[in-house]
């Protein structure tokens, strides 16, 4: 424990400076080595000449990096670094209506790790997850944050220097609260609020004042994204067909109101005008038209640009330049794909940041978000994100960021090793799949889902070689370099491994002994199946105790029934089996002849496996319908 007395300009950062001491290793005492603080309001320089280090910075978060990197050079004789910033604001926005909504303690940690690496901003996305008086079944059993827990995020950040920011839906993707009854008057779809409904403006009244209320911040973020069938379902009983660009225009037109009335600074995606203006629905068509008129009656707002899918920067560039046709301040949102199943899609995370903030630079973009999407269920804890969100970290200060000065300063401020998160790449980036896994293809999450019996996706890895490569995998997951804080992390992903090494040709194993009538082979099988189940169930409890130290307990429940699901087949397979082996009764599944699988996304050269839902990786039947 290094003891530090600072000097000079301590007023904005003294608080800071007691949430990080046991973070960074220090102690505040008089008698401890002088650090010299200069609230300068220029860019960060650090500066250590023998016994003498001084820090001069123009913002908090700045002057936490560069304390960071100072205490990690503490031993050097001399250390010097000048670092700019490019962008005014940039930080991560962190998911919490996927059911995952981490506990404050855990948002606290967060921002700590975003201010040492000098992100000041952060967005907390709460589709459902916050708490509105008025209406006691928004939210209902969701893990939302109350108005006190929410006060207590946005002083924490505020001692960081970190401005929080709450982003809310006021149109779409409102499937969750739209299930309850208090909702009917003012649905137009499943997801849909229904524009010009009394109603629905009352709601949007209080979920803006409660979602607020509790920041410091004069800025939300309003959604209005993906609202695909906007007008087409009660309103489009109730009004006739009417042009969605006027649908848009007004329903936000009310929105500001509301806003207005509050003194708030409004952000919203981007997508629905450019969908709306292209003939296939597509949010990057280049051929889009959005009429004049559409543009000079969109209301004051900023454009939040989002595209974590887009591999070349003249790409960025010409969507970017596309968003300027708007005639609105521009924001972007890039992404960390902890998304795409249990494990995160680095390969596609650093192209594409690369790409977009390198356009982001040259067209000037001043406010940056790093999203941490967590579809179909969170299943990727978010510590997976934390090389992704030093990269965004490092195109702050940096006109380029290669991949040493990445993994030094990942190394320097975090104390973990690029090589070692990058493991976690290869779940998904395997054989058959392009470099840097560009379609996003979920193999592990795939093998981990897919039933041994009906085997859904068998077909399609029959061709490659994925039990040699995650036995390798686990092999060096086994021996990689981590730290304290993520140990149980790696240890997670060691088992996973593990699992898909036993699983992946088990089930083609069984359908080969069946057809064959090879009972020998299947009463060996027998011990694999075994081995699987205390595998999963080992994989589950594990799972569950990392969710349960970051996040709240909602939402676990369904990652509990989708592990339970996997152990209730293995247990059904082991029946089926014994009574094949013992009196001869068929076994229906394995009789039938697969074939490649074929949907709902395309499969391109390079994605061979392809991506899914959880609900259509298990089964083909139906999972819950009428």
């Amino acid at each position: 424990m290094k003891k530090i007395m600072f000097s000079g300009d301590l007023s904005i950062v003294q608080n800071g400076l007691a949430h990080l001491a046991t973070k960074l290793g220090f102690e505040i005492a008089s008698d401890g080595q002088e650090v010299q603080i200069l609230h300068t309001g220029q860019e960060l320089t650090i500066t250590k000449i023998q016994s003498e280090m001084r820090i001069s910075f123009s913002e908090p978060a700045h002057f936490y990096r560069g304390l960071a990197l100072l205490l990690n050079h503490w031993g050097d004789t001399e250390y010097h670094l000048q670092e700019k910033p490019n962008f005014k604001q940039i930080g991560p926005m962190v998911d919490t209506s996927r059911n995952a909504v981490p506990t404050v303690q855990k948002i606290k940690e967060i921002l700590q790790s975003c201010s040492i690496m000098g992100l000041n901003q952060l967005m907390l996305y709460m589709e459902d997850t916050y708490e509105i008086p008025e209406y006691p079944y928004f939210g209902y059993l969701r893990g939302r944050y109350t108005f006190a827990e929410l006060k207590e995020i946005d002083d924490y950040g505020f001692d960081l220097g970190i401005e929080v920011i709450p982003s809310i839906q006021v149109l779409g993707h409102l499937k969750n609260p739209l299930k309850w009854n208090f909702s009917r008057e003012m649905r137009d779809t499943e997801d849909i609020l229904l524009v010009d409904e009394p109603q629905t403006y009352v709601f949007l009244d209080k979920a803006i004042q409660a979602a607020s209320r509790p920041f410091r911040t004069k800025k939300i973020h309003i959604g209005m994204d993906e609202a695909h069938t906007l007008g087409l379902g009660r309103y489009l009983q109730k009004n006739g067909f009417d042009n969605r660009f006027d649908i848009m225009n007004r329903h936000l037109a009310k929105v500001l109101e509301i806003t207005d009335a509050l003194q708030l600074e409004v952000e919203m995606w981007s997508d629905m005008y450019f969908r709306l203006g292209s003939k296939t629905g597509d949010y990057y068509d280049p051929d889009f038209e959005i009429p004049t008129e559409v543009v000079k009656n969109i209301p004051n707002v900023k454009m939040v640009y989002w595209d974590y899918y887009h591999h070349k920067e003249s790409e960025y560039e010409n969507l970017l330049t596309s968003h300027k046709l708007l005639e609105k301040p521009i924001v972007f949102a890039g992404g960390i794909w902890t998304w795409n199943g249990f494990a995160p899609n680095y390969g596609k995370s650093i192209v594409s940041t690369h790409a977009a903030l390198a356009a982001c630079k040259k067209q000037g973009i001043e406010s940056i978000y790093a999203t941490l999407w967590g579809d179909d269920g969170a299943e990727a804890p978010f510590d997976t994100a934390l090389l992704g969100l030093q990269l965004f970290a490092e195109h702050q200060f940096n006109a380029s960021v290669s991949d040493e000065l990445l993994a030094q300063r990942f190394e320097e401020i975090q104390g973990e090793s690029m090589e070692s998160f990058l493991l976690l790449d290869r779940f998904d980036q395997t054989p058959g799949v392009a470099p840097e896994n560009p379609n996003a293809s979920a193999i592990s999450k795939i093998i981990l889902y897919q039933d041994l019996l009906i085997g859904l996706y068998d077909e399609t890895i029959a061709p490659f070689e994925l039990t040699k490569h995650y036995e390798a995998l686990a092999s060096d997951l086994e021996n990689a370099v981590y730290s304290q804080k993520t140990a149980t992390l790696f240890k997670h992903y060691t088992r996973f491994a593990q699992l898909l090494v036993t699983k992946t040709d088990l089930g083609r194993k069984l359908r080969t002994a069946y057809v064959n009538n090879d009972t020998a082979a299947m009463r060996a099988l027998l011990e694999s199946i075994n081995k699987l189940k205390a595998q999963v169930e080992a994989l589950r409890l594990g799972h569950r105790d990392i969710w349960f130290t970051a996040n709240k307990a909602f939402g676990w429940e369904v990652l509990d029934i989708r592990y339970g699901g996997i152990l209730s087949r293995i247990d059904t397979t082991v029946w089926r089996i014994n009574n094949w082996l013992e009196h001869n009764q068929p076994i229906e599944e394995l009789a039938a002849t697969l074939l490649p699988f074929d949907g709902p996304y395309p499969m391109p050269e390079g994605i061979i496996i392809g991506r899914n839902l959880y609900h259509g990786i298990i089964s083909p039947s139906k999972l819950s319908d009428v």
